[in-house]
């Protein structure tokens, strides 16, 4: 089975990192949503993409300060958010419904720069978040910064720790290498299980490479129903695809099983006309 990731929820068709995205995935049928979590200056786990917009950012705000990243900009704001979500929030909005076993896979976002007090803060509030958590929701933690994932694999165990990668020349002690062979033995010192290369990294013998040696391979961010196949042709284990209804639609015609719809009602919208009583 291949497992079907959206990408901040589903940002083809709603602003990322937002509540009505993650709704929207679970509607579609997805196996995992990708989201990204940055550490306010209160000490709150928030999902945004970039920590900085306009002059703000998000790692010297307070978590009600932490304005929604309007992403795409093409997006009708059919379901306006301003706050962004916390990863609280999103944690109770899979447990209402009814989503354990969708995977929250979260990326741990960073600078890119060498381990400091910020990286401290941000694995230590994590993991305390989540080992409350372990038990009730299928989780999985990702990031590009190598000294992340070495962290919280003594500090999480038990929760599958992904590796992540994309091209790029310079190389930094916050960034995994894109290197083929590289890339895989950094992933496995740090003690990931997977690794996520950027699509266009991605080839036979990154998957055959990591497959020897039992890392599971999720590329991102495939766009194309071509770049879809691509990768399901490769033998990848999972996608990470911001349209998911494109995704579904692909892999269904290659004889590949989907998750279900969980389709969320809200009980509160649904009241009856109130008996005549109420008004005597």
């Amino acid at each position: 089975m291949i497992e079907i990731q959206g990408h901040r929820g589903v940002l083809a068709t709603r602003h990322g990192n937002t509540l009505a995205s993650f709704v929207e995935a679970l509607r579609l049928g997805v196996d995992a949503i990708e989201v990204d979590v940055w550490l306010t200056s209160d000490m709150q786990l928030v999902l945004r993409h970039d920590a900085v917009i306009g002059t703000a950012d998000i790692r010297l705000e307070s978590m009600l300060q932490a304005v929604v990243e309007k992403h795409p900009a093409t997006i009708t704001d059919v379901d306006p958010e301003t706050r962004a979500p916390s990863l609280s929030e999103t944690l109770a909005l899979l447990r209402f419904a009814n989503a354990a076993d969708v995977v929250l896979d979260i990326e741990v976002k960073t600078d890119g720069a060498a381990w400091d007090q910020y990286g401290h803060g941000i694995v230590t509030e994590l993991s305390r978040l989540l080992k409350a958590h372990q038990g009730e929701q299928a989780l999985r933690v990702r990031s590009f910064d190598p000294q992340i994932i070495r962290a919280l694999s003594g500090m999480l165990p038990g929760v599958p720790l992904v590796a992540l990668s994309r091209e790029s020349p310079v190389r930094s002690v916050g960034l995994y290498p894109s290197a083929v062979k590289e890339f895989v033995m950094a992933a496995l010192a740090t003690g990931a299980s997977a690794i996520a290369p950027a699509f266009e990294i991605l080839d036979a013998g990154l998957v055959a490479e990591a497959h020897g040696v039992g890392l599971k391979v999720f590329p991102w961010t495939l766009a194309t129903s071509d770049e879809i196949s691509a990768a399901v042709q490769l033998g990848v284990d999972g996608i990470c695809v911001n349209d998911v209804a494109l995704a579904r639609q692909v892999l269904g015609e290659m004889g590949q099983p989907l998750a279900p719809s969980r389709a969320i009602a809200l009980p509160l919208l649904h009241t009856a006309s109130p008996p005549d009583t109420w008004f005597s």
